[in-house]
């Protein structure tokens, strides 16, 4: 463990600890042991051995390492281990109030600033400031204005197993979507329909047009004909004007017009088209969901036919961007839909045959040499930048720990 002597680096850690570092590294940096423990002094300058660690409490309210053992003047101690970035939040977070911090035997702090009192007497405190790895740190050290992170540093690890370490998150992310979109006691078709929906409005339409299938649910729409679908859909959008239907049904409340959102969105795009396309597929949608029962190969010819023979009924094959659409439909609709019914093995196999998913998030790891093969690996990085690169939490992702690891 290389020690720091940058004085600069010493002022800079007291000035801005509590925007840069947080409580999880420095119980990285204690669970991994990158602290030199052979030659450690509390503040009041006795020497400390330690014999253990301790178990990482990750979940549960109380200290954050319990069961750990140290010696202090050949006195052997057995107790928890408290981290803070300065020795004063012990106060700030209430510990001084909690019966569970009684039997703290150890607290480590980046800045000792204030001295604890337990039981009438000063903690044992443990300063890191004098002995944090500087480049460690600056590993660490979130950059301003990156989308990722890491990315500089992934720039530099050229034989990272990226897509190996990240693996999980797909699994994570099917699991998420079958369920905190929830399943209807109508059954599994409506829940599908909403689905639909919500994979033909994308992120910035997936509200109205799920509020559509409000309106208009399944359970009425499985009984009519075709034409009567694609008719009661476009009227319960609220833009029926800008593609007349007759005999419009007075029972049916249209969506507010305000919901529907333009900004930024290509030709193709646009809520009005959009809408065309997803009345005239839901137009010609089965009754039920048969369909999961075939293989992967077999869906994806279901649903080219499917979107083939609905298009070409209500001459709008001109308007669309085939594939574009269906692999959507695919990885948003169906593959989330085929996890729900536990046929895991048939879903990863669908969405590991489509394309890899093109935007903004996956430029940005494109940027930096990450560049998925299919629609399994976009979904992957999805995932990763949704659930850990934006919120910062490098020390929680698998790539951001072998990083900081290695």
């Amino acid at each position: 463990m290389k020690r720091c002597s940058n004085e600069h680096l010493f002022l800079y850690l007291q000035v801005t600890s509590h925007c840069i570092l947080n409580e999880h590294y420095l119980h990285l940096l204690w669970r991994t042991k990158r602290i030199p423990f052979h030659r450690l002094h509390l503040c009041d300058g006795t020497s400390i051995q330690l014999l253990s660690t301790g178990t990482y409490n990750a979940i549960e309210s109380g200290p954050d390492f319990s069961c750990a053992q140290i010696k202090i003047d050949d006195v052997h101690w057995v107790g928890n281990v408290e981290l803070h970035v300065r020795s004063s939040d012990w106060y700030a977070h209430g510990h001084h109030q909690d019966p569970a911090y009684n039997n703290v035997i150890l607290h480590v702090v980046l800045i000792h600033d204030k001295e604890v009192i337990v039981h009438g007497q000063a903690l044992p405190t443990l300063e890191l400031k004098s002995i944090i790895d500087a480049k460690h740190l600056e590993k660490y050290k979130p950059k301003k204005n990156v989308n990722i992170p890491c990315g500089s540093l992934l720039r530099v690890e050229k034989n990272l197993p990226f897509f190996s370490l990240v693996a999980p998150t797909l699994a994570q992310r099917l699991t998420r979507k079958s369920i905190t979109l929830g399943w209807t006691t109508n059954g599994p078709m409506e829940w599908f329909y909403s689905l639909i929906a919500r994979s033909f409005g994308a992120k910035v339409n997936e509200i109205p047009f799920e509020l559509i299938t409000t309106q208009v649910p399944w359970n009425r729409l499985k009984t009519m004909e075709s034409n009567e679908r694609f008719a009661l859909i476009i009227q319960a959008s609220g833009l029926y004007p800008v593609f007349p239907i007759h005999n419009p049904t007075s029972e049916i409340i249209p969506i507010e017009s305000y919901l529907w959102k333009r900004k930024g969105q290509h030709a193709y795009a646009q809520p009005e088209k959009r809408l065309v396309q997803f009345a005239a597929f839901v137009s010609h949608l089965p009754e039920d969901v048969s369909f999961a029962q075939l293989d992967a190969s077999s869906i994806v010819n279901y649903f080219t036919d499917l979107l083939k023979t609905s298009f070409s009924h209500y001459g709008i094959l001109h308007q669309i961007r085939k594939s574009y659409l269906l692999n959507t439909l695919l990885i948003n609709a169906v593959v989330p839909l085929l996890y729900h019914l536990r046929r895991h093995s048939t879903a990863l196999a669908l969405v590991e045959s489509i394309g890899p998913e093109d935007n903004h998030i996956i430029r940005h790891f494109r940027d930096i040499g990450v560049s998925p093969r299919n629609a399994g690996e976009s979904q992957m990085l999805l995932e990763l930048h949704g659930q850990f690169c934006s919120a910062k939490k490098c020390l929680n992702c698998a790539v951001g720990t072998h990083i900081l690891l290695s």
